[in-house]
């Protein structure tokens, strides 16, 4: 047991913790809900994580996901990856510098526990969910997050197995921005879930 997760003792029993270090997490897109909610979980204690993503860092990501200035132009899975073993070196972060689709869905996140939608379009969001929730025990998905003057409250809503963070509306491709306050609320709100059904609390 390295440093970091002797301090998360202070915190979470130790049956919690090997609980929490049991659970696998995979997640489709690094951007503001995906690397913010990576960053989340593994400070949780969650070390099992697979995240599928294409892009490049761009200097408009840096408002709102967790990348610096110096980073620009580099694969955002490499620097998110880094970033997670910053936090606790013995994490077991799988990454994949692809674009996520139907044809080679099949060969991520096999046999684990949450899978988390952190995609930027409508479009990619309704697609993963699609697919991965037959076949995963529990899907969390991020809509509407969007916003500076239109400020929609955010909750949680459950369709079967499905868990949608947000407020279900306001869309970044429709003049409403993304900025970091609304859209690192909602991951938080994914993480919380992804954390509270391991643990057993009810919601």
């Amino acid at each position: 047991m390295n440093i970091f997760e002797q301090g998360l003792l202070k915190y979470l029993k130790p049956e919690q913790l090997v609980l929490v270090q049991s659970k696998k997490v995979g997640i489709g897109g690094a951007g503001g809900l995906g690397s913010n909610c990576a960053m989340i979980l593994v400070r949780s204690g969650f070390k099992h994580l697979e995240i599928v993503d294409q892009d490049l860092i761009d200097a408009s990501n840096l408002n709102r996901q967790q990348y610096y200035v110096n980073e620009i132009g580099l694969p955002k899975v490499d620097v998110l990856k880094q970033r997670l073993l910053d936090i606790n070196p013995d994490a077991h972060i799988i990454i994949h510098k692809v674009q996520w689709n139907e044809n080679n869905a099949e060969q991520f996140f096999k046999g684990f526990d949450f899978i988390v939608e952190a995609f930027d379009t409508t479009d990619w969001k309704y697609r993963f969910v699609q697919y991965y929730s037959p076949r995963c025990p529990v899907v969390v998905s991020g809509v509407g997050m969007a916003g500076l003057t239109e400020k929609k409250p955010m909750s949680v809503k459950k369709m079967g197995n499905v868990y949608i963070c947000g407020d279900r509306s306001t869309d970044s491709t429709q003049g409403h921005p993304p900025m970091a306050p609304r859209v690192t609320a909602c991951a938080a709100m994914m993480a919380e879930i992804v954390l509270d059904l391991t643990l057993g609390i009810k919601r």
